[in-house]
């Protein structure tokens, strides 16, 4: 029986439990995954429950109802990897494989820039984020700052829907134009591989709404006491409130198992999605992926959704014998511009030529979209 282990519950640890469950029903494989965490929820709740939609527990699933019930799920943490042994050692199990899925995701490292942690709210993080809102709340005038420190980091649209969420709690409080709502960024855009035509639409919403929008600002340190931000370029931004989008790196048991490469994640080949390391893949946030035109592949959850699909029916094929099909590289964002309107963003990354986006005006049905994508998932992975 061929050993699968899937580290990471995220889209794509859970796509690839969902999708290689009639395998191990069949006999043919047994599959393990495993997560540190006992629930899971999508990056969207985060800024649900930032705009008050709801509470955190409302968008968390319970691995325990987990849907492919021929899955071993292991609430633990994975410590070590041995790639040359086939095993990887959690704290309470050594777990052989025949092959290995890394589907970890990206660790936040605020570390990375001097003076952030203390500096600066984190926008992935629920209790930070909690604070966060409550601190918008209070606010009154100054300048509020959302700054992007570093590329790549996942989620593209994510900062940029923050300041749009920013911008209407601060309206429906009625002090909008007593602050200045600035977002800094080191990418030349927004959303960069989404094309001009994406960047300047996001870019247009944001003059709309008077947000002072800052590109090729990567952070250097942050004076928390001061409330100063100094930019690698030379610029400096005195601030009120602040979040940040933190530095991202994969986590310290791959980067300590010599998969990850000096840009912090894992390479991992386009369509096949192996690592460089025997039986090995790399799918999602933890992943390096080039596209074709050089340019990164996009970290979002609608990515790595669609990068384990391809891996689980690859297995399947080599398992059983049979044809695999390619990776599509195409994907739909919503992007959350606040007035509960939501615009879908549509980009295929592998046409002739190079990727090619389309984002449609903002609307009500569009956040209810959204709202669709999510429903959609938690019953095809938890039964609802």
């Amino acid at each position: 029986m061929t050993r699968i282990v899937i580290l990471g519950g995220g889209f794509a640890g859970l796509t690839l439990a969902t999708h290689l469950d009639p395998l191990a029903a069949q006999g043919k494989a047994d599959v393990t995954l495993v997560d540190r965490a006992p629930h899971f929820a999508m990056g969207l709740n985060l800024q649900w429950v930032f705009a008050g939609r709801r509470s955190p527990q409302e968008g968390q699933r319970m691995y325990a109802s987990l849907r492919p019930r021929h899955v071993r799920f292991l609430h633990d943490e994975a410590t070590a990897i041995d790639t040359a042994r086939r095993s990887v050692r959690t704290r309470s199990a050594l777990l052989p494989y025949d092959h290995l899925v890394l589907a970890l995701g990206a660790d936040l490292a605020p570390d990375l820039v001097p003076g952030l942690a203390e500096g600066a709210y984190n926008l992935f993080e629920l209790d930070s984020v909690m604070q966060f809102r409550d601190a918008v709340q209070r606010v009154d005038g100054g300048t509020l700052l959302i700054a992007i420190a570093s590329m790549p980091f996942k989620c593209p649209p994510a900062p940029y829907e923050y300041a749009f969420l920013v911008d209407d709690a601060l309206r429906q409080r009625g002090v909008r134009e007593k602050v200045r709502l600035v977002l800094t960024t080191p990418e030349p855009q927004p959303m960069p591989v989404a094309g001009k035509a994406v960047g300047d639409a996001v870019k247009g919403m944001l003059a709309e709404r008077g947000i002072e929008y800052l590109t090729g600002h990567k952070p250097k340190a942050v004076d928390a006491a001061a409330r100063r931000v100094t930019y690698e370029n030379g610029a400096q931004l005195e601030y009120g409130l602040m979040a940040a989008v933190p530095p991202h790196r994969a986590p310290k048991v791959v980067r300590d198992a010599g998969l990850a490469d000096a840009s912090g994640f894992v390479p991992a080949e386009l369509g096949t999605f192996r690592a460089q390391a025997p039986n090995v893949y790399a799918v999602g946030d933890v992943a390096a992926i080039k596209l074709p035109t050089g340019s990164p592949h996009p970290k979002a959850g609608v990515f790595a959704e669609s990068q384990a699909l391809t891996v689980a029916r690859r297995l399947a094929a080599e398992i059983l014998g049979g044809e695999h099909e390619k990776y599509p590289g195409q994907g739909t964002c919503y992007v959350e511009v606040g007035r509960n309107e939501a615009a879908p963003a549509e980009i295929r990354l592998l046409e002739e030529g190079g990727p090619t986006a389309r984002i449609e005006p903002p609307s009500v049905n569009g956040l209810e979209l959204k709202r669709r994508f999510e429903t959609e998932r938690f019953e095809r992975w938890f039964g609802g």
